[in-house]
């Protein structure tokens, strides 16, 4: 089960890959790269973590991993102590599948 604090993700689907800093806190997601901005809720269950973020660009700069910025994603998978490793879909590409990777950053 992951904790509270801040995260490394990695975004990745067949034909392009991202990363950035997401931080859990009391159920909720906050994060941002370079030019898109996070936020949503997680849910756990024992190894088990669901998040629901949606993104938003917060700055100019290069193209978002899927060419539009307002995305609504969905994923789950199996959590650690100090990852999570989930694959999941994005609702306005729902044929592209979406794995996401969280790494604890943070003591």
């Amino acid at each position: 089960m992951l904790h509270d604090g801040l995260y490394s993700a990695w975004f990745k689907t067949a034909s392009a890959d991202g990363v950035g800093v997401i931080e859990l806190a009391n159920q909720k997601m906050s994060g941002r790269d370079t030019v898109i901005e996070y936020s949503g809720s997680f849910t756990q269950d024992g190894g088990t973590f669901k998040a629901t973020i949606s993104t938003r660009r917060h700055s100019i700069g290069q193209q978002s991993l899927f060419g539009i910025d307002d995305l609504d994603l969905e994923f789950e998978g199996k959590s650690g102590q100090t990852t999570a490793i989930c694959t999941g879909t994005v609702r306005q590409f729902p044929g592209v599948p979406l794995e996401v990777v969280l790494v604890r950053i943070e003591g």
